[in-house]
């Protein structure tokens, strides 16, 4: 995998998080065991290394043979979403040990091991920064009865959720865009920090 084409995933499916407007996104890598495969390890250690200081950390979650699963997230927001008493709380029920944020992101991992072929837990939810409402909802309806179904599905405020989504492709489409004129999101994001 090249650099571009890593960038152009990571801003299709990350940016509200690169952005830092939400916690975590995820993003799946289609790749087989290989040359390919040991190009996107190189590609994420050395993101994870470039953005370090800006509070943006790279962690697969779990890896298949033909599939790599990676969260891009935040750690102050995540750390900031986790310790609300009432997610606390969820995550508690849903058995976690509570610590530091790379801590839970790891259980997060195995969590999605454990259910096989990289599939979510449902409190997966409450770490992409997803209404609590609308996560307890899920869980407590298996999935069903929901009143809209977008990025995740909604139990609770349809508007809000809607409100959220269009704020989210919006970021999406403008780094795109700026990633269509040859910057790089490393660039973009090393400046912005450098200017604010």
């Amino acid at each position: 995998m090249t650099a571009e084409a890593f960038e152009r995933e990571l801003a299709q499916h990350c940016s509200p998080a690169m952005a830092g407007i939400k916690p975590a996104n995820i993003v799946t890598f289609l790749s087989e065991v290989g040359e390919e495969r040991n190009s996107l390890y190189h590609l994420i250690h050395i993101y994870s290394r470039r953005f370090w200081s800006q509070d943006l950390r790279f962690q697969i979650l779990c890896e298949c043979p033909r599939r790599i699963l990676l969260m891009v997230y935040r750690s102050s927001l995540l750390e900031a979403q986790v310790n609300q008493p009432s997610v606390k709380r969820l995550l508690e029920k849903e058995g976690y040990r509570l610590g530091r944020i790379s801590e839970m992101v790891e259980q997060l991992g195995e969590r999605i091991k454990q259910a096989g072929q990289c599939q979510f837990p449902h409190e997966i939810g409450v770490f992409l920064g997803y209404p609590l409402e609308d996560v307890k909802g899920f869980i407590e309806n298996k999935g069903k009865n929901f009143l809209y179904s977008g990025y995740w599905k909604v139990y609770s405020d349809v508007e809000r959720a809607k409100s959220y989504c269009r704020h989210w492709e919006q970021v999406r489409d403008r780094l795109l865009q700026v990633m269509d004129t040859g910057k790089t999101i490393y660039d973009m994001f090393y400046l912005h920090q450098k200017s604010a």
